[in-house]
């Protein structure tokens, strides 16, 4: 009877592979019948049938997608539907069907409030598929995802993203009203909304199928008693008109993913893999190129000299598609003739990409231009602190960011280049990252200890940790505090050699002065440093992968200090790099009942329950630390930052570590 069912199953199975193989649609018409049925499981069977069928082809991704949404809509078993969508996204990740899995996947995690997770899943679509008419509409929800997380700025700059990758179409007026929108209601911005608005109307006032949102910015302008400008005409000119043949020829065809293109301009692949829905050769056409008019190349130039010249055109009326179709298209022809281009010309396309929300795409291009070209580099610096010296502050800082990470000897001073204008916009938590940042790639870079001191002098008002970093730039000779805060800074960013190399100068330094020592509460004082900078330059070791130098230095601690009250501290903190938080969470409370006036391993315990997001446990250990400890300002400012009061977030002058 076994073998009989068994059978029965195989013969079932392969007249339903047959059916498949004949007729695709065949299966998704059973399937669909049963899901009329609410039979969703015996939907899912004939869909896995189908992928087992014929694994790893169109037809089958097609068959996981239906899975996927029986899974998330039907069935009430989102984490089944989620396993599916991965399953597709990583095993043909550029297929169209991974579009729409991560799509999917977005649409469920914004349903499900987990905004973060909606957020890399829509950006994905965005710039791995900008040909596909789903890669606009994720966009849009990446932009309502960062306006649901509270995050407007992003969402502002998201909505200004898809008004320049749409221009002269009703997506970019939609996209724009809903970024003045979010400018006057959340950021207190009504200058950036009357010019949005204002823009928006000379834009995109005589397209008749945006009038409802041209109404809506010119009554808003009206409230505000702002001028309402002319609306330009778009058939004006001739480049205008050539325009709007080009994006009705773009928007006829974004369906079905296609691009124009011409024989003039070599492979078409690489006009396809720009990403700005639009071709080099029909922007180049308005100019008579391309099919014998005016703009040729010559003895005195290239073709792509002319495009570039174009490009620049189209750059500085902010038409960003048109003009990165051509610095992409210019840059590859240079490349086939092993020619150098402008460094300029790569900033610009990454510029581009940024502008239409494509960031992923725009540091790719500068970290291949980099490799190719060094200047590519001292050239986006450069335009940095021109737009510093032009006062355009935001501008800088996305400037520098750009090319963070590329050349690690450039790092350093990119990161001071940036301290200087958050400096200047008046926030000072960012100065201080980008200053410890600086500091964390290049520990002598003097220019950033120096800002440093600055600016947890004058404007945190932290002024003994200011003073630690004075005395570093004075070169008053090593000291266990400054090599300890060098340590700390690069941990913090993740540059543990050289956090382990100062932190094991920290500990030499404490034991040399405690041999000297006669003083009993100075020796104890001694004893800790040593303990607690050892115990740092293992975590370091540890993160470096060195496991055995990590137990050696713990090894060497337990036999000279076996009974001291950090030494649980040390194995909680070791307990954490390695996963085991039961053991970690044991040894912090250890710590704190041998050495209840050290504040080390609360404030460890406290971070740990915060990065896990128990807010009233991380409440609840400091508030017991405090009770016999009230003046301790590093657990007071925690305390206070984490019940959003501002008491206690001045100077410290009282540092029990």
């Amino acid at each position: 009877m076994k073998c009989f069912r068994f059978g029965s199953l195989i013969l079932v199975t392969l007249m339903i592979v047959a059916q498949y193989g004949c007729v695709s649609g065949g299966v998704s018409g059973k399937a669909d019948k049963l899901v009329e049925e609410r039979d969703y499981q015996g939907a899912i069977e004939i869909y896995q049938v189908a992928i087992d069928a014929k694994p790893g082809t169109a037809e089958a991704r097609k068959a996981q997608l239906a899975m996927g949404k029986l899974y998330t809509e039907k069935m009430n078993q989102p984490e089944q539907g989620v396993k599916v969508y991965k399953e597709i996204t990583d095993s043909a990740p550029e297929s169209e069907d991974a579009a729409e899995a991560y799509y999917r996947l977005g649409m469920y995690y914004f349903r499900s409030k987990d905004y973060e997770s909606a957020q890399k899943n829509f950006d994905a679509v965005v710039n791995k598929f900008p040909e596909l008419e789903l890669s606009h509409n994720a966009q849009l929800m990446l932009a309502k995802s960062y306006e649901e997380a509270q995050n407007f700025e992003q969402a502002a700059e998201i909505y200004n993203n898809a008004a320049n990758r749409n221009p002269r179409s009703k997506r970019a007026a939609l996209a724009l009203v809903n970024k003045a929108r979010i400018e006057i209601e959340h950021l207190n911005q009504e200058d950036q909304a009357r010019q949005t608005y204002q823009r928006l109307v000379k834009k995109y006032g005589k397209l008749s199928d945006s009038q409802e949102q041209i109404d809506e910015a010119k009554r808003e302008l009206k409230a505000m008693g702002a001028s309402i400008p002319e609306p330009e005409d778009p058939l004006a000119t001739q480049q205008g008109r050539a325009l709007a043949r080009q994006l009705e020829r773009r928007e006829r065809d974004r369906p079905r993913g296609t691009v124009e293109r011409s024989r003039a301009m070599g492979s078409p692949a690489a006009e396809v893999n720009s990403g700005f829905g639009v071709s080099a050769s029909s922007v180049m056409r308005q100019f008579g190129g391309v099919s014998g008019g005016a703009i040729q190349g010559d003895e005195q130039g290239t073709y792509y000299d002319a495009m570039l010249m174009i490009a620049n055109f189209q750059f500085g009326d902010e038409n960003y598609p048109s003009a990165g179709a051509l610095y992409h298209r210019a840059i590859e022809l240079a490349k086939s003739d092993n020619a150098k281009i402008d460094p300029y010309s790569y900033l610009r396309l990454s510029v581009c990409y940024r502008k239409v929300g494509m960031h992923q795409r725009a540091a790719e291009v500068l970290k291949e231009a980099v490799k190719r070209d060094r200047e590519v580099l001292d050239a986006v610096i450069n335009t940095g602190r021109n737009h510093y010296t032009d006062e355009n502050y935001e501008r800088a800082i996305e400037t520098y960011q750009s090319v963070l990470g590329l050349n690690r000897t450039k790092d350093p001073e990119i990161y001071w280049l940036t301290s200087l204008a958050y400096k200047k916009m008046n926030q000072p938590q960012d100065e201080l990252n980008a200053l410890e940042h600086a500091v964390a790639a290049k520990v002598d870079y003097t220019d950033a200890l120096q800002s440093l001191a600055e600016v947890l002098h004058y404007r945190l008002k932290e002024r003994k940790r200011a003073g630690i970093f004075q005395d570093l730039v004075d070169g008053k000779g090593s000291s266990y505090d400054g090599e300890k805060e060098l340590g700390d800074v690069c941990y913090k960013y993740g540059n543990y050699t050289w956090a382990k190399s100062k932190y094991k100068a920290a500990a030499r330094i404490a034991k040399r002065l405690r041999k000297k020592s006669e003083n009993k509460a100075e020796q104890r004082k001694l004893d800790d440093q040593v303990v607690y900078a050892n115990i740092r330059a293992a975590m370091a070791a540890y993160k470096l992968n060195r496991e055995d130098e990590m137990q050696e230095i713990v090894d060497t601690l337990t036999a000279e200090y076996p009974e001291h009250s950090l030494m649980p501290y040390g194995r909680g903190e070791l307990a954490l790099l390695k996963g085991d938080t039961e053991t970690a969470i044991a040894a912090f409370k250890e710590s704190i009942e041998k050495a209840p006036h050290s504040d080390i391993a609360p404030i460890a315990l406290g971070e740990y329950y915060l990065s896990q997001g128990f807010l009233d446990d991380a409440a609840a250990v400091w508030e017991a630390f405090l009770e016999n400890n009230r003046y301790n300002q590093n657990v007071l400012r925690r305390l206070n930052k984490l019940k959003g009061n501002s008491e206690g977030q001045t100077d410290s002058d009282e540092e029990s570590k």
